[in-house]
């Protein structure tokens, strides 16, 4: 039986649609699939995820600042509160049942902030290489390396490698009990994990749109949803 990833639905316009293709060709690869969850209704949305085996948070809009505490600068983009609510209860819900969690770029930064963590409204005065290049999407556009005894590195074997990269926000203060696991070549956060919690991985990068050719960013869903099938 496939195990079901429950998503926050993302919106059904043509860009979106693109988007979540994506997501669902890679974790296809990996031999599952994609329950979407509407927000609208946080609670049910909570439970109708709980009830799936794993949970992938994956990339959108801002976050809103006043949920890490900040007022919004003129650079933040802006959130979609409903989505905002609707993850946040997803997400205490899921942690509560022990399945596993994987989150991409805006999914990583949510889980930093659910943790109590804070974000670099904006990164472009601070950053060294090119973080928002859509257009190098499905190759790479900056180098990251990986700390040695992370979840990240058990999956790869190595302490370098380089990824896509389509974000402006970027992870400041660290949430309680997670750990940096992958760091850009100018020190941003890049994978986030934590060990006190079965399966729990965060990229800021976009593996979906590199997976189709690169073996080594398929391997992330691969492991994720083996994670899914055992649990």
């Amino acid at each position: 039986m496939q195990p079901i990833i429950a998503m926050p639905q993302m919106g059904n316009d043509l860009f979106r649609k693109y988007m979540k293709s994506k997501y669902v060709q890679s974790l296809a690869r990996a031999g599952a699939v994609v329950r979407w969850i509407d927000g609208q209704d946080p609670q049910k949305a909570a439970r109708e995820a709980a009830a799936c085996d794993g949970l992938l948070l994956p990339g959108g809009a801002d976050i809103a600042p006043e949920r890490y505490g900040q007022p919004p600068t003129e650079n933040s983009g802006k959130p979609n509160a409903i989505r905002d609510e609707a993850e946040w209860q997803m997400l205490a819900a899921f942690l509560d049942t022990g399945k596993p969690v994987f989150a991409i770029c805006r999914g990583m930064q949510f889980v930093n902030v659910f943790f109590g963590g804070t974000l670099f409204q904006d990164i472009k005065e601070k950053q060294q290489y090119r973080h928002m290049d859509f257009f190098s999407r499905a190759s790479s556009c900056h180098p990251v390396s990986i700390e040695p005894n992370s979840l990240l590195y058990r999956l790869w074997q190595t302490e370098k490698t380089e990824v896509n990269s389509m974000h402006h926000q970027a992870i400041d203060t660290l949430g309680k009990g997670l750990r940096v696991s992958a760091k850009s070549g100018d020190g941003f956060a890049e994978a986030i994990e934590t060990p006190e919690y079965p399966f729990l991985l965060g990229v800021q990068w976009h593996p979906e749109h590199m997976s189709r050719k690169s073996e080594q960013q398929q391997r992330l869903f691969d492991a994720f949803v083996r994670e899914c099938a055992n649990r």
